[in-house]
Order: structure tokens, then C-alpha cells, then sequence
């Protein structure tokens, strides 16, 4: 875990930026307070970390699985994939992120790991992950503003995974050396030392998903309704993700059960006064 200070951060893309087409609500650009330092898990979580998991709560996480069918050249609901066999990446190591997991199944492994360590341990909220995705830049990308510059810090869309993948949207102009999912924390961490925030897997948040910011919360907590939401927000992208998606502010969907194997999560963790997170 990486302890994330307390600061202010104006949370979106103003509409009067041309080089990126901002969605409705990351146009809406507002200013966050984030009032209390909080840790963020350094990677995303990885596989052996979920496999200990399953071992010990007997969660049942069968599938389907949405991945790239090569037969058909698209991605398809596959009920043969699951965490343990997702359709990427092709050589599987227990370092890389677990994938093909639902939101739903994120929140109960977050709830397992608070009970079992005593820790309040959750998931972050969306205000929270794109603090700690800038750390503390005001640019399109953790790195600066452009797309091709960023190769040594996200896995994305690129020109590796391009010569495999015919994906058909516009790949990042460099290589970060990984045609599909690399290792966790396999390219650099920004300043804050948290790895993969762009890129990788694009990872489950608690808020429910909005088509606007207006009435957002400003303290940096997750936004929610009452009696929960079907659709939750994803942040940060994956390494299916066109160069133009590649950025801090961009937000994505889904359903809160269904599962792909670019999307994953990340642990957040309330400090609370307690010691430097571990």
C-alpha cells in the first residue's frame, strides 16, 4: 500500500480543452477536496493475491468472461473464461492483475479483506483514484499531455499489441514492450509510486455510474445511491485502450456483474491516524 496525501484537485477535463472528446460529466470539471491522507494498493491486485482469497472464503466466481475472440475479431462473452483462465494475457504469471472480475466481485473481496485483517480496507472512490492517478499533475496524463510520450508508465493500446490485435482504433505512437497484460508494476510508478494507474487493467471503483458531475460529492467520496446502482464506474483504462482514452480524467462502465479480462481493481485503505499502510 502507498499512503496518498490529503489535497485539492480539479477532478474531469474542462470542456474548453480541444485535445481530448470529454464525455459530459469528465467535461463538467469540478474541484475535490481530499481532507484526510488515505493508501492506495501499489499495483492492482494480482492474481496470487485473489487465488488466496478464493481459497480461504470459497467465493464462487464462474464466468462468462468477456474476451477477444480471434475467430471473430471482437470481444465476446466467453462462459468458459474466468480469473483463473482469462483470455489475456497468453503466458499467465501470478504477478499479473487478476482479471475477469466483476464489481461485485471486487466489493466482496475488499469486505473478506476487511474482516479478516481488522483493516478497513475498501474500494476507492472515483474522486480518490484520479487524485491518485495525477499525483498531483494538472496534464491530460500522469507523464505530461501526450499519448505517445507515455510508454514507460501505461500499458495500452500500442504499436506492439497492434501488430497482434486487430483491434481497428488508433494505437499510442510507441512501444511498452507487452502486446497484451504485463506484470504488475512492470513499468514506472508515478509520482505518488503507484504503478499501472493508466493502462494494464482498467479498474472497478465504488461510485455508481453518472452521466453527468453536477451534485458530486467535493469531498472525494464515492457518489452512491441509496439501495445501490446496477452500472459502476471504471477508471483508468486498459491495454485494449485507444491512445485517446489513455488519461487520467477518462471514465468508463459497467454493469456491476459483469467481467472482462482488461478490468480489474485496486485495494483502497482509510488511515485513520493508524500507522504507514504496509
Amino acid at each position: 500500500m502507498v499512503r496518498v496525501p490529503a489535497g485539492t484537485f480539479v477532478m474531469g477535463t474542462p470542456t474548453a480543452d480541444p485535445r481530448v472528446p470529454a464525455t459530459r460529466a469528465e467535461s463538467q470539471a469540478v474541484i475535490v477536496r481530499i481532507a484526510k491522507p488515505f493508501a492506495l494498493g501499489r499495483v492492482e491486485l494480482m492474481r496470487r493475491e485473489y487465488r488466496a482469497y478464493i481459497a480461504d472464503s470459497g467465493y464462487d466466481v464462474r464466468g462468462p468472461c468477456r474476451t477477444w475472440d480471434e475467430n471473430l475479431a471482437r470481444f465476446s462473452d466467453d462462459r468458459g473464461r474466468g480469473w483463473e483462465n482469462p483470455g489475456r494475457p497468453r503466458e499467465i504469471r501470478d504477478d499479473h492483475p487478476v482479471s475477469c472480475v466483476s464489481w461485485n466481485d471486487a466489493k466482496a473481496y475488499v469486505q473478506w479483506l476487511a474482516r479478516r485483517t481488522g483493516k478497513p480496507y475498501r474500494l476507492p472512490s472515483e474522486a480518490e483514484w484520479e487524485y491518485a492517478a495525477r499525483a498531483g499533475s494538472s496534464t491530460l496524463r500522469p507523464w505530461g499531455d501526450a499519448a505517445a510520450d507515455g510508454c514507460d508508465f501505461a500499458n495500452v493500446h500500442d504499436l506492439d499489441s497492434h501488430e497482434v490485435y486487430a483491434f481497428g482504433w488508433e494505437p499510442a505512437r510507441c512501444r511498452d514492450g507487452y502486446i497484451d497484460v504485463a506484470p504488475a508494476g512492470a513499468l514506472r510508478a508515478n509520482a505518488f509510486g503507484l504503478y499501472d494507474m493508466i493502462g494494464n487493467v482498467a479498474e472497478w471503483v465504488e461510485d455508481c455510474a453518472t452521466d453527468s458531475y453536477v451534485g458530486r460529492p467535493r469531498d472525494g467520496r464515492a457518489w452512491v445511491w441509496t439501495g445501490g446502482c446496477e452500472r459502476r464506474v471504471q477508471r483508468g483504462g486498459s491495454w485494449v485502450s485507444p491512445a485517446d482514452r489513455a488519461r487520467s480524467a477518462y471514465r468508463e462502465s459497467g454493469e456491476a456483474s459483469e467481467r472482462a479480462d482488461y478490468v480489474g481493481f485496486r485495494v483502497a485503505l482509510d488511515l485513520d491516524g493508524r500507522a504507514e499502510p504496509r
